[in-house]
């Protein structure tokens, strides 16, 4: 059983987030598939996914190697940012665009780590419906 062109979409949407951040290489191989090698703290993590395979079941495994992968690096799923304390000293210009980047980058992999869920809840869901197409 295939999955729809949203299926794929969510694919390659997941796969355009993980590819614009920082840290992430992307490598188109010959076969269509993308080779992702994810650093992040001084580690490092590949990847090998086929964007155009459209199986619900491998598209479910891919999710699952992307989570496992990102929970590996010390990437968390669900954490809140929480900022350094301040000091007694002021903040300078550089130290508060220091965290601002940080934040951003943190928000970031949470946003990537909701656009995973959403893609893995709409696989169900669309999977569910055609069993029951199919079923009546």
């Amino acid at each position: 059983m295939s999955a729809s062109a949203t299926q794929d979409q969510w694919l390659k949407t997941v796969v355009e987030q993980l590819c614009a951040r920082e840290g992430v290489e992307c490598e188109d191989l010959t076969d269509g598939r993308i080779a992702l090698e994810i650093s992040y703290k001084g580690e490092n993590k590949k990847v090998v996914l086929a964007v155009s395979d459209g199986d619900f079941r491998s598209q479910k495994t891919q999710y699952g190697q992307i989570r496992k992968t990102l929970t590996d690096l010390g990437i968390t799923e669900g954490l809140t940012y929480v900022a350094p304390k301040r000091s007694r000293i002021p903040l300078s210009q550089e130290m508060l665009a220091a965290r601002a980047k940080q934040q951003k980058e943190f928000d970031a992999w949470q946003e990537l780590w909701r656009t995973i869920r959403q893609a893995e809840k709409s696989l169900d869901v669309e999977f569910e419906i055609i069993q029951m197409r199919d079923y009546y």
